[in-house]
């Protein structure tokens, strides 16, 4: 295992753990107010194509549908950052660290009380009723986050920036981006850990016998396609479809319902502007958005590692693992039948 370099190490544990002073900085140079209105739009977008989508399945019956659509009409958002870490009045941001005292050259005893005081702010939570509007991840931060337990979605300022997101950039590439990262963390309440908690994220099951039966049976086709994926990288080794369930299941529904939006804001009169030099389609831009920001690249190591370890499939695969489900990939590219992206089968959960 090969060390951080210093200043990245340094940095991690001071965003990890004075994540709120971070990102105050963070938030007042590189997020723009009007973001968080524009990702709210985005947001009630995809929710409302998740909910429409829902009638197209067969596999559900009326009963369930009718509890999905409640829980993901009762899904809460929170984007950006939490308002008092920008307000100059609130002494709310001071006052998380004033029992801090760090020195510039004790790294250990600053290690010790930043423990200490840790420790002691869970101990108070203890006897504190539970803040459903808590912030759970810091905002200089490039992930997004679904909470079974609140039936909540967060995207922090750190994902809400190029290539996911800008508002000066095409609306291919931010539905094909944070739109599609929007689908894959609604969609997150509806696999096949999410499904087991009702709208208001307690552990209940809401499904009828029926659609439970036939949740597992679209889930198969999916763990059976992700199975047979052989990842270079890792010596040639297969994806685990059934631990990396989860994921696809949540990329698969996100990519369908972030073009579905897509398309929909531009039947309804929105006007997409082009981008220089390329001769693509909006819906071609769409799709080479959403791959673009799953472009990465793994140390052979690594790779064995994650494909052991990790939720999520391989990059690649999550790519194409998705797009080969989605028929309008295929007829957007004019892939033929037969030819990998176009196959005779797909699977489809959401």
């Amino acid at each position: 295992m090969v060390e951080e370099v210093r200043w990245r190490e340094c940095v991690g544990y001071v965003n990890s753990n004075m994540e709120n002073a971070v990102g105050s900085l963070y938030v007042r140079e590189a997020f723009p107010g009007d973001s968080k209105s524009m990702v709210r739009e985005l947001i009630d977008k995809v929710r409302t194509v998740f909910v429409e989508t829902l009638d197209e399945l067969g596999w559900m019956d009326e009963e369930s549908r009718k509890k999905a659509q409640e829980k993901a009409m009762s899904i809460r958002e929170q984007i950006g950052h939490p308002d008092y870490i920008l307000e100059e009045t609130d002494r709310r941001l001071d006052e998380e660290y004033s029992n801090l005292n760090f020195s510039e050259d004790l790294y250990f005893e600053n290690s010790l009380q930043n423990l200490k005081v840790g420790a002691q702010r869970s101990l108070r939570k203890l006897r504190e009723k539970v803040d459903p509007n808590l912030w759970i991840m810091g905002a200089a931060v490039v992930n997004a986050f679904y909470s079974p337990n609140r039936n909540q979605i967060v995207f922090p300022a750190g994902i809400l920036q190029p290539p996911f997101f800008s508002k000066e950039q095409p609306q291919a590439l931010n539905f094909g981006g944070i739109g599609m990262v929007i689908g894959h963390e609604i969609t997150h309440g509806f696999d096949d850990n999410g499904r087991n908690f009702d709208k208001n994220g307690n552990m209940m099951d809401w499904w009828s016998n029926f659609s439970t039966q036939h949740f597992r049976e679209q889930s198969e086709c999916m763990i059976y396609q992700y199975n047979n994926y052989s990842w270079d990288l890792a010596d040639k080794q297969n994806v685990n479809g059934f631990n990396t369930l989860g994921e696809n299941i949540a990329d698969n529904g996100g990519v369908r319902q972030a073009y579905k939006a897509y398309l929909k804001w531009m039947a309804e009169g929105g006007k997409d502007q082009q981008l220089p030099g390329l001769d693509l389609t909006h819906e071609q831009l769409f799709f080479i958005s959403y791959a673009q920001v799953w472009c990465g690249s793994y140390r052979p190591e690594f790779a064995i590692q994650s494909i052991k370890t990790d939720v999520h499939s391989p990059l690649k695969y999550r790519v194409l693992g998705s797009l080969q489900n989605l028929a309008a990939f295929a007829d957007t590219f004019h892939c033929a039948q037969g030819t990998p992206m176009h196959p005779k089968e797909r699977c489809r959960v959401w």
